[in-house]
This record gives C-alpha cells, structure tokens and sequence, in this order.
C-alpha cells in the first residue's frame, strides 16, 4: 500500500510546482448521476491538458473515488484535478470527517481503494476543515 496520510495538508500540498500547473474543479450534485458527470469532465480535461498517461486509468480512479463519497460522505463532494501532461492528482473532498478505511472486497463493494492503490503511484487522505480530502497521483 503507498497510502500517505497527513492531518492538516493544504490544498494539493504534496504536488510539486511544475505538476500543478494546470487545475479544474467539478463540483458534484450527488447522487446516482454524480460520478458519470465527473468522469466526462476528467476525460474532457485530460484531452485539454494534452495528458500523456492513460486517461482510462485517471477516469477510473475518479469514478471511484467519487463513488466513494456519493456513498459513505455527508453531502456533495468536490472532484479538483491539478497536473499537467505528464502527472495528474485526482481530489475529492466531502464534508465527512470519517475517513476511509480498506475491507475485503465483496458484493456490497470494497474494491475502490485496493483499486486505487494500484492505479496509483500513491495516494491517501488529509483533513480538511470540516471534513477530508481523498486524493491519489498517477503519472
């Protein structure tokens, strides 16, 4: 696991200068709907940016991670990306401060953070005001 966690972190604290030269943010509605939103934005904005990785990996991890706080968070979310050609940071913020935890996969789910670790070059969660930030790096 290349989970990272950090109480406290600013906004993409761990990305360098030159990899957040580029961010969009999406606010999501919540809701069924809410993470087949967020994926056409990731793809849309991949494209933009000219991004050199595997968009379908970056769609993935967004899909899951909003999923994510669709399902276990307090409210809407909000999907920032930062990053450029050759690296992206995928962030979803909520208003939950229960964090993330890893279980088994089964049919009621369990499969998104075994999943984003190995998308990932790394990932992990960091508070944020009143609630988190879920956020992961692939390049």
């Amino acid at each position: 696991m290349r989970l990272a966690v950090a109480g406290g972190l600013g906004h993409s604290a761990d990305v360098d200068a030159a990899a957040a030269a580029l961010v969009a943010e999406h606010s999501s509605p919540g809701g069924s709907g809410s993470a087949g939103l967020a994926r056409e934005f990731t793809r849309r904005t991949l494209l933009a940016w000219g991004y050199l990785g595997t968009h379908e990996d970056v769609v993935l991890a967004v899909s899951e991670l909003v999923a994510n706080a669709n399902r276990h968070a307090l409210g809407p979310s909000t999907l920032r990306l930062a990053g450029c050609a050759e690296r992206v940071r995928v962030e979803v913020s909520d208003r939950s401060p229960r964090w993330p935890s890893i279980r088994p996969g089964g049919t009621d789910g369990g499969w998104g953070l075994p999943l984003i670790d190995r998308l990932a070059r790394r990932w992990g969660v960091a508070a944020r005001g009143d609630g988190k930030v879920v956020w992961c790096e692939l390049d």
